[in-house]
C-alpha cells in the first residue's frame, strides 16, 4: 500500500486560502489586535512571528503566530483590509474538505477547537500524536495511506522551568480543566499528581475518548505541575526534540477550522522512530508509529530532503543512544518498505 497520495492542486490551494482566513480571523478576534504589532524572534536560525501588545495594566504580552513564510506575509497584508467574517471560514472549510482535505472526527475537533478558544496554543501548547499526524498530511498536501483513526488526543507543553529552546511563549494563563468541563462531554480526571492537578482526562461516556498532557523530560521523572494551565504534565522521553522548531497548521472540521501549533513534520517522523523503539513490538501502537515515521520519511525524501537530513543531524548529535533507537525501528520496517529505508540510510550516511 502506498504510504501517501498527493492531494489535487485544488485541495492544496483551498487549504492555503483557509489557513490565511483563519489566521486573520484569529488575530481579529483577539482584543490585542486593536493595538498590537507583528514582531520577530530568531531561534536556532529560524524566524518566528509574534503578535506583540500591551495589556490594559501596561504589561507586555505576545501571541505566537507561526514561522516566517507566505502565511505570515498574508497576515501582515490582511491587516490593511477588512477582517473576513467567520462565515467565510466555514465556507472555505467546506470547500477544503470537498476538494479532498481530510477533516478531523467531530469529537476530537470539538476538543481541540475549545482548547484553541481557551488560548492553549497561544500559551505555548502543541497538538501531538495521531491527530497532529493527520493535520500534517493536510499541511503537506497529502492523504496518508494507513488507517489513522483514533479518539485519544495528546497535547504537549514545555512546562514551567523547561529549558528546551522552543519558539512558543509560555507566559499566558489558561484553564484546561474548565475548557474540558465546558464541553459537557463527561470528562473526568483519570491520572494526576498532588494538589489536584491531573495529567489525563477520560470521558465517562466513552473510555476511548481520552486527553493526555505531556512535557519534556526532567531530571526527576515525576509529573510536572503547570498551574498556568491547570493541569499536570507527564514527562516523555525525547519530547524536547519534537517540540523544537514548531509550526502552525489548520485543523479541519467539515464546516469549521482552527489554528493549532504542530511539531515540525521531519522531526515528527524521526521522533516516531524513537518512540517505537521504546515500545515492545507487541504494543498496539508499535506498527502505527513505524508506519507514520516511514510515511514522513518517504515524503521528505521526495519533496524536502534537506529538511529531513537537518532533522536527522540534530537527532544524531544528541548521542549514540538516539541513533541506535532510530536504526532499531528502521530495521523493523515491513519488507515492502526496505528500499525506502535503504534510501534514507544512504542519504543520512548510515551505509
Amino acid at each position: 500500500m502506498p504510504l501517501y497520495r498527493e492531494l489535487p492542486a485544488s485541495a492544496q490551494t483551498a487549504y492555503a486560502e483557509l489557513q490565511e482566513l483563519v489566521q486573520v480571523a484569529e488575530a481579529v478576534r483577539s482584543p490585542a489586535s486593536l493595538t498590537g504589532t507583528i514582531g520577530w524572534k530568531t531561534i536556532k536560525g529560524r524566524r518566528y512571528a509574534y503578535w506583540q501588545f500591551k495589556e490594559i495594566d501596561g504589561r507586555k504580552r505576545e501571541y505566537y503566530l507561526g514561522p516566517g513564510g507566505p502565511a505570515i506575509a498574508a497576515l501582515e497584508e490582511a491587516r490593511e483590509r477588512p477582517a473576513p467574517a467567520f462565515e467565510a471560514v466555514a465556507r472555505q472549510a467546506r470547500a477544503a474538505v470537498a476538494h479532498g482535505n481530510l477533516p478531523t472526527p467531530a469529537k476530537p475537533f470539538r476538543i481541540v477547537k475549545r482548547f484553541a478558544d481557551y488560548q492553549f496554543f497561544r500559551a505555548g501548547g502543541l497538538l501531538v500524536g495521531t491527530h497532529a499526524f493527520l493535520a500534517i498530511g493536510n499541511q503537506l498536501g497529502v492523504a496518508w495511506g494507513e488507517g489513522t483513526r483514533t479518539l485519544d488526543l495528546d497535547f504537549a507543553h514545555a512546562g514551567p522551568g523547561g529549558d528546551v529552546a522552543v519558539a512558543l511563549p509560555a507566559d499566558l494563563k489558561t484553564d484546561m480543566p474548565d475548557a474540558l468541563a465546558s464541553l459537557q462531554m463527561g470528562f473526568l480526571p483519570a491520572l494526576g499528581g498532588s494538589r489536584g492537578f491531573a495529567s489525563q482526562y477520560v470521558s465517562e461516556r466513552g473510555p476511548d475518548l481520552r486527553v493526555d498532557f505531556l512535557t519534556v523530560p526532567r531530571r526527576k521523572r515525576d509529573m510536572v505541575h503547570a498551574p498556568d494551565l491547570g493541569v499536570a504534565l507527564v514527562p516523555l522521553k525525547f519530547l524536547d526534540y519534537l517540540l523544537e522548531r514548531p509550526g502552525q497548521a489548520v485543523l479541519l472540521d467539515v464546516a469549521d477550522a482552527c489554528l493549532v501549533n504542530l511539531p515540525d513534520p521531519a522531526r515528527y517522523g524521526l521522533h516516531k522512530l524513537l518512540v517505537a523503539a521504546e515500545r515492545s513490538a507487541r504494543h498496539p501502537k508499535y506498527n502505527k508509529d513505524i508506519g507514520q515515521a516511514l510515511a514522513l520519511i518517504d515524503w521528505h525524501l521526495e519533496r524536502a530532503p534537506a529538511l529531513l537530513l537537518d532533522a536527522w543531524r540534530d537527532l544524531a548529535g544528541r548521542g549514540s543512544g538516539w541513533t541506535k533507537r532510530a536504526r532499531q525501528s528502521l530495521a523493523a520496517a515491513p519488507q515492502g518498505q526496505r528500499e525506502l529505508v535503504r534510501r534514507f540510510e544512504r542519504a543520512a550516511g548510515l551505509k
